[in-house]
């Protein structure tokens, strides 16, 4: 039987357009299930990331009171008697003036002399502790961690600090401050995420985002997992997102270590139908223009033909142009099907992808140069030696404001003299290594690294004198100069890593900006003599020697001098 080509060409026109919806379909099912799937995992490690910086800022915290106290002569004094009376006393005074849940002293056999709001405690021995163990052998607190220390007391969690009390060479007792994990940090760790999280001790729920749960069924859940639960937190690894029947819903969840030395995870979960809602709905309109297809005349189906056309190619030559490198693309559609959304999606991942680039600038510059010049980054690449100058500045002051002052004023000032410096650093081609709490490092490296550090150092002292809203608020700016053989390379985990130095060059900087003075620069006096050739011109006076926390010989210490500029008001 002949047809007719008007008819021939009904049926092409019809079949073209039943494979192209359904082509349609099934593209679009397999992006939208990929990419819903991709945004769960993203959300997940967004999650797992939001923890690790929640728990790094509370170890700086607890490290810095931990040092503070320990060195205060008084407490020293206390516990170097070791009688708990007078150290319980110390301990209540102390504890008026920090923020912790836990604040635990022992002599130096692990015996408690003090423990905060639980002296009954006084007398008994907790050596076997790892974390005092470490401390009583001299062990100090890391500059970074991977996971928390954690102690459970009576049913409660908390992330602790455990540091030796130093009598001259001798360690006299330990001091332990920690901080007990609640349904705030629960709160916080969920961030804007549609993930729930409940936090355990064994199976017992110990903190969570949503207060109104039935706890006995996750309690139930979790130990059905024991065996995962077992293996996460003895080798501190991250379970990788499964589904799970969880209070007759399916979830998708994953479950994370809280920390070491006690069985604590915590659980994050987000229910499948919640995510894949909006997929369904696309498929079920979909299908409804595959239905109405069949009712339309030739013109119409030349009308969606052409209206289908000309989006995807729009579409497809944009993606072309990502694979080259060009994200200043954006495709344009005014229409709502599927086509349009598939269109939105493309756009709002290219708006991810520039977002992703402008957190460039929280990298440090030469972190940058190096994945620039490596093009990836080799997690198992050996660390090199380099001879640098490293720069730490310390706004002194800062802590007292914290308390006397709103949050967005004192992030103001802060980041306002924080930006100063890192610009002055730049300008002197140095690159900026990282921001911990109100302190900057900085290093450089090349022909005239010491004296370009001194004259940024310098520079910043003066430019900070200079502005009289700053020096109001905080008290001055301690900065120490070094310059030596450092290590370079990948530090940290496989989540997260630093490029940045370490070594006894480092930690003799360090010790030299904790021990300047407002307005001070300190400089090992030996690179004066060593380098002058380098740092002539500049001004030094000697300031003597001293005892650096660190290093078992006394170190000659000199200090930079330089002049205001007078500026008129």
């Amino acid at each position: 039987m002949s047809l007719r080509i008007s008819t021939k060409l009904i049926i092409l026109l019809i079949g073209l357009t039943l494979i192209v919806l359904v082509t349609v379909l099934t593209a679009v099912n397999n992006t939208f299930s990929k990419t819903l799937n991709e945004d769960i995992v993203l959300d997940f490690s967004q999650l797992q990331g939001f923890f690790k910086q929640q728990q790094t800022l509370q170890y700086d915290r607890l490290v810095e009171s931990s040092y503070l106290i320990s060195e205060n002569s008084t407490y020293k004094a206390n516990v170097e008697l070791n009688d708990p009376a007078s150290v319980n006393f110390t301990v209540n005074e102390f504890a008026l003036f920090i923020k912790t849940d836990l604040f635990v002293v022992t002599n130096n056999d692990g015996e408690v002399l003090a423990w905060l709001n639980n002296q009954e405690r006084a007398g008994s021995n907790i050596s076997s502790r790892r974390s005092v163990q470490n401390a009583l052998n001299g062990i100090e607190p890391p500059l970074n961690i991977e996971w928390p220390r954690l102690w459970a007391v009576d049913g409660e969690l908390f992330q602790i600090v455990t540091i030796p009390i130093y009598a001259g060479n001798t360690i006299i007792g330990t001091t332990t401050l920690g901080t007990k994990f609640q349904d705030s940090e629960a709160r916080l760790l969920k961030q804007n995420t549609p993930l729930d999280v409940i936090m355990f001790l064994d199976e017992n729920p110990i903190a969570y985002s949503n207060v109104n749960e039935n706890m006995t069924i996750y309690s139930l859940f979790v130990n059905s997992k024991k065996e995962l639960v077992d293996s996460l937190t003895t080798n501190l690894e991250i379970s990788t997102p499964f589904r799970a029947n969880l209070n007759d819903k399916e979830v998708l969840a994953f479950i994370s270590p809280l920390g070491t030395e006690e069985r604590a995870y915590y659980l994050a979960y987000v229910p499948v139908d919640v995510q894949f809602q909006i997929l369904g709905t696309i498929q079920q309109n979909i299908l409804l223009i595959a239905a109405s297809s069949f009712l339309v005349i030739v013109p119409i189906a030349f009308i969606i033909a052409g209206a289908f056309s000309g989006p995807i190619q729009r579409l497809t030559k944009a993606m072309l142009k990502v694979r080259e490198g060009d994200l200043d693309v954006e495709v344009q559609s005014n229409s709502h099907d599927e086509v349009g959304i598939l269109t939105k999606t493309f756009n709002e991942m290219i708006q991810g992808l520039r977002e992703r680039f402008a957190l460039t600038k929280y990298v440090g510059d030469h972190t940058l140069k190096m994945i620039q010049e490596k093009q990836t980054v080799d997690l198992d690449e050996k660390a090199s030696f380099q001879e640098l100058a490293i720069l730490f500045t310390d706004i002194r002051g800062s802590t007292s404001k914290i308390s006397t002052s709103t949050p967005e004023e004192f992030l103001e000032k802060l980041n306002k003299t924080l930006g100063k410096q890192a610009d002055t650093v730049l300008l002197h081609k140095g690159s900026i290594d990282k921001y911990v709490g109100d302190s900057l490092i900085a290093l450089f490296a090349g022909v005239d690294s010491l004296k370009a550090a001194i004259n940024a150092a310098i520079e910043i002292q003066k430019d900070f004198k200079s502005d009289n809203e700053l020096n109001e608020f905080f008290d001055g700016i301690g900065i120490g100069i070094n310059y030596g053989k450092v290590i370079l390379g990948n530090m940290g985990a496989k989540e997260r890593m630093d490029y940045t130095v370490i070594g006894s060059e480092v930690n003799l900087c360090a010790r030299l900006c904790s021990a300047a003075k407002d307005g001070q620069i300190l400089i090992p006096k030996e690179l004066i003599s060593q380098y002058s050739h380098e740092i002539e011109g500049l001004s030094f006076r000697g300031i003597g020697t001293q005892e650096l926390k660190g290093f078992k010989d006394s170190i000659e210490v000199s200090e930079v001098l330089y002049h205001l500029q007078q500026h008129p008001l």
